[in-house]
């Protein structure tokens, strides 16, 4: 930013001395005149005062911008008698200052000092320079003329009191610096605490830049740098923006990590790195001792540098960045700073105390807010971190559900597979029982008769009589060995059916042929109802199979004396097959249980007939093979085994 000093056309006039000493700029109270050469002397000063040249001051703080004139101010006072007055250039980086006092009894005294020098008799050098005037013992008009020259922004603010005015003065004005400064401490020990304790490295550059700026602020332009001897605080007036161009590059590096810079704005980058560039030159031209340029470039950059980060906050906000709300507001105010310094400088607007404090206040409030915004980013972070957390508990406690459904289903089957195992080892049990039991005894009693008979020792009529006896367990035996065949048939490859057209009155027929020789022996009578043409289409060996079962179980729980009944029909689509027969005891008879796969013992008849247990089985799996139902209902005391099969 260019400084432009306005040219000053008051007219030449006098004031009257200052009798009244409040700790307060008399920049309004003085007159003034510009040295462009810098070479005038007090005489050749006091003659341009008494030719009219000098310049009243027409604000509260002198402001003669970034100027490589020299500048003679006039202050005439009327002390009290025995006071102690101290007259006070109120800034701390100006590196000459000469005064000249007089009286009018012809007393004089001069006073050199500046930011580049140490302190002598009658200067206090702190935060800024402070003058022991001399005590008069009448009362009577003083004369000072002042010269002060820098290579940089000149801005005097002067200030003529007595010894109390000058303590409560101090104190107030030490109060509020005093306020900013515990928040820049509590800042910057604050997110260096941070920084140690969450390793995020936006941390870092935040506590760099509020130290490299608090640095900046305290010992130079506040001028608190005497606290560290007289030696830093020359060195730091001959190298002031040094702290300036660290704090630029600490900004920079802290804003592209707070926005994210490269991944939400990728174009922004190539700019920070230029006003990086900048800062560099900055630091370069500090070191290299050119206080006049280096003042000028820190002007620029400043200006260039809030410019930049905040217009890359306000697009990465609207890019969803929801962070920089905060961040904005901070930058915001440094540009209401920047704008008021500017046209302050320009004399736009009148220098006062409060713009002389509005640097340092504004780049405080700017940190503040700042330490607001990472506050919100970490709890932004906190925030998704939490809501990532949640989403994994939730996944981990799915996931466990599903695991415990699958242990579940898992724990079913394999209760079930071992069940089946059981049922199967049962199975096994029963048919090796079946083979050396049920089926050697009858075998050995038909070989007993066939001995007999080759020893001759039967008569014709003896063995057709055991052989008649012997009749029913030799069917017992076919039987049984076919529903042993099949079963094993089915357990050691898969079920196959061929289905084909049959007649069901035929097949019916025939095995009635076979099982009348039983109903007669029991004394049961066999009602068949049933349609012409009745034919099916399935397998004729499955279904073979399946009707022997049904006959053979009914004549074998059918009482002695009773009915059974033997119904074939037609029912829509299907072809429907229903044996009727009472029982002793039907409410024993669980159908469920009948049709069961763990069925493998077998049972007795009315009259000790031995089954095996597998009858009723293959009959379900069979006709279910063949697409049909296979059902057992109980009515009464009667059992009703049926199945339906597609019509032929």
């Amino acid at each position: 930013m260019a400084i432009c000093l306005i040219s000053f056309n008051a007219s030449a006039s006098s004031l009257p001395p200052i009798t009244k000493f409040d700790y307060l700029s008399l920049g309004k109270k003085v007159t003034y005149l510009e040295d462009k050469t810098a070479n005038l002397t007090l005489a050749n000063v006091r003659q341009a005062d008494s030719a009219g040249k000098f310049i009243i001051g027409t604000q509260d703080i002198l402001n003669f911008g970034n100027s490589k004139s020299a500048f003679w101010i006039k202050i005439k006072y009327i002390p009290s008698k025995y006071v102690q007055n101290y007259f006070t250039v109120d800034v701390p980086n100006i590196e000459n200052i000469d005064l000249y006092w007089f009286n009018s009894l012809g007393d004089k005294k001069t006073f050199y000092t500046g930011c580049f020098l140490k302190g002598t008799d009658g200067v206090q050098i702190t935060n800024n320079f402070v003058f022991n005037l001399p005590i008069q013992d009448v009362s009577q008009e003083n004369t000072i003329y002042l010269r002060v020259k820098t290579a940089n922004i000149l801005m005097v603010p002067l200030k003529l009191s007595a010894v109390d005015k000058t303590m409560q003065g101090r104190i107030y004005k030490d109060s509020i610096e005093f306020i900013y400064i515990g928040i820049l401490i509590a800042l910057l020990l604050f997110n260096l605490f941070l920084f140690f304790s969450v390793r995020d490295i936006t941390y870092l550059y935040y506590t760099l830049y509020v130290f490299t700026l608090s640095a900046y602020m305290l010992l130079y332009i506040r001028g608190y740098s005497y606290l560290f001897g007289e030696d830093f605080r020359i060195l730091v007036n001959h190298y002031p923006h040094v702290f300036l161009s660290l704090s630029v590059f600490s900004s920079l590096g802290f804003c592209m990590k707070f926005l994210t810079l490269r991944k939400l704005l990728p174009n922004f980058v190539t700019l920070y790195y230029i006003v990086g560039s900048a800062g560099l030159i900055l630091l370069i031209v500090s070191l290299s001792g050119f206080k006049s340029t280096g003042s000028q470039i820190a002007q620029y950059l400043t200006i260039t540098v809030a410019l930049l980060v905040w217009i890359s906050g306000i697009v990465a906000y609207k890019r969803g960045h929801k962070p920089a709300k905060y961040y904005i507001l901070a930058w915001s105010f440094i540009w209401v700073t920047v704008a008021i310094v500017t046209l302050t400088l320009a004399n736009v607007l009148d220098s006062t105390e409060f713009t002389m404090q509005l640097v340092p206040i504004g780049s405080t409030l700017e940190l503040l807010l700042l330490s607001f915004a990472l506050g919100d980013r970490y709890k932004t972070i906190i925030q998704k971190e939490q809501s990532v957390r949640d989403e994994n508990l939730m996944l981990v406690r799915t996931q466990n559900q599903r695991l415990e459904e699958n242990v579940m289903v898992r724990t079913l089957q394999l209760s079930k597979t071992i069940k089946e195992l059981e049922s199967s080892n049962a199975i096994k049990n029963k048919l090796f029982s079946i083979i050396a039991h049920d089926l050697r005894s009858p075998l050995n009693s038909l070989i007993s008769i066939l001995s007999l008979n080759d020893m001759e020792a039967l008569t014709i009529d003896e063995l057709r009589l055991m052989l008649k006896e012997n009749k029913q367990n030799i069917e017992t035996i076919y039987n049984t060995l076919n529903n042993l065949l099949y079963w094993a048939k089915d357990q050691m490859t898969e079920v196959r059916t061929e289905p084909k057209t049959i007649d069901l009155n035929k097949l019916l027929a025939e095995l009635m042929l076979i099982y009348q020789p039983l109903l007669e022996k029991k004394e049961i009578e066999c009602k068949v109802t049933q349609i012409t043409n009745c034919f099916a289409y399935a397998d004729i060996n499955q279904i073979r199979l399946v009707l022997r079962n049904m006959i053979d179980n009914a004549i074998k729980f059918t009482p002695r004396g009773s009915k059974i009944t033997i119904n074939l029909q037609y029912l829509a689509d299907k072809a429907l097959l229903e044996i009727a027969n009472p029982v002793a005891d039907a409410s024993k008879i669980n159908a469920a249980e009948l049709l069961g796969l763990n069925v493998t013992e077998g049972t007795y008849g009315t009259e000790n007939e031995k089954g095996v247990g597998l009858g009723l089985q293959l009959c379900k799996e069979y006709i279910e093979t063949n697409k049909g139902t296979f059902e057992i209902n109980l009515q009464n005391d009667l059992v009703i085994v049926s199945f339906k099969i597609p019509k032929g």
